[in-house]
């Protein structure tokens, strides 16, 4: 019995390539795959910061019976918490003092942060907003126009929350509230500032105290003016050694109005690298004075080393509340370079909030 030729897996698989390409007699030329064109980019979103400021409703009120501040805007008619877009070269605490100075002529004294905000824009964008709690620094003249905003007005809470349009702008009202309702929403700043970086140890020829930055390290020391004026501390304290003052040079000629750059600074031998090895107990001292203080005495400014930030940071969490806590930096090397670490303190010597910031280096 005869049997049919066999064609080989090559044979057939070129005779199916032929059977494609071939129709009703005629040859078809393959055509390449349509590529989909690319998609456009993500529309870029946008980052705000503001304040919700509050005040005593009356001079003698109790505490936590408070009034908020809100706006109108002019182009949408919505009432919402005083805000704007953060600008090139700015941090989000300052963008928030900045705009709250210009809608409403109030300049806001950051206190804690409270809950962000985030919406999506009529032009697809998402939108974030950072808020602060904030007590009244100075009041003065709004300078943003009537064509942005519209109204300003200090309200009781309940009907802050009735007035506002956006229910979104509600959850950050409802934390005030609680840290009024705990007594822990007035605070007072202690900012805990490494220095900038420095000259390497190995190729510095001079004294360890003599150390100056680098150029790196000016940079970040040219970026922090704008960034401490948000706090304003009174009370300025550092470590002698040079990479400290030069750190701090910058912000005390931007706040002092004087020939002496180093006018109203308490230099403090203890905060320096020897001066912990030479008497490990005055840094927690110290540091347990300071968030001893009143709440009417003002912030204050420690200067100092990464070595001796094991202690300053063993010292603060002892302070902390549980958030707090876990906010505050908890292994070496605790804060970079010409880093600043916010600890906000509650009238109970409390601290209830930490944050950290870097200055924005502005565009030149």
């Amino acid at each position: 019995m005869s049997r049919r030729p066999t064609r080989s897996s090559g044979s057939r698989a070129a005779g199916k390539r032929q059977g494609k390409t071939q129709r009703k007699g005629r040859s078809v030329i393959p055509r390449p795959r349509s590529r989909r064109p690319p998609r456009p980019p993500a529309p870029a979103s946008v980052v705000s910061a503001g304040a919700l400021c509050w005040r005593p409703r009356t001079p003698d009120a109790a505490p936590g019976d408070i009034e908020v501040l809100l706006v109108r805007s002019a182009r949408w008619n919505e009432w919402s918490w005083p805000k704007g877009k953060i600008k090139t070269g700015e941090t989000l605490p300052e963008c928030a003092v900045r705009e709250v100075t210009e809608e409403t002529g109030t300049r806001p004294a950051l206190g804690r942060p409270l809950p962000s905000v985030g919406y999506v824009l009529p032009d697809g964008r998402d939108k974030t907003v950072h808020y602060w709690s904030a007590a009244v620094a100075a009041t003065g003249e709004r300078t943003a126009g009537a064509d942005e905003i519209a109204d300003v007005a200090w309200l009781p809470p309940e009907q802050a929350r009735i007035r506002l349009t956006r229910p979104s702008d509600v959850p950050p009202l409802d934390a005030l509230l609680e840290h009024a309702r705990t007594g822990e929403l007035h605070t007072r700043p202690l900012v805990v500032l490494r220095h900038a970086k420095a000259r390497a140890r190995a190729n510095w020829p001079g004294t360890e105290g003599d150390r100056p930055l680098t150029s790196v390290g000016r940079s970040q020391a040219n970026a922090l003016p704008g960034l401490l004026a948000v706090w304003a501390p009174e009370h300025l304290l550092t470590s002698p050694w040079a990479r400290c003052m030069l750190t701090l040079a910058p912000y005390l000629r931007a706040r002092n109005d004087t020939d002496d750059p180093y006018a109203g600074v308490e230099v403090l031998p203890l905060l320096s690298e020897q001066g912990l090895r030479n008497a490990p107990e005055r840094v927690p001292e110290l540091l347990r004075s300071l968030l001893a203080r009143d709440l009417t005495s003002g912030g204050s400014l420690v200067c100092t080393h990464r070595p001796v930030l094991e202690t300053v940071m063993a010292t603060l969490a002892t302070a902390c509340t549980p958030p707090a806590l876990e906010r505050l930096p908890a292994a070496n090397p605790w804060l970079g370079t010409g880093e600043a670490l916010v600890a906000h303190v509650a009238a109970s010597g409390q601290i209830v909030a930490i944050e950290r910031f870097r200055g924005a280096v502005r565009p030149s």
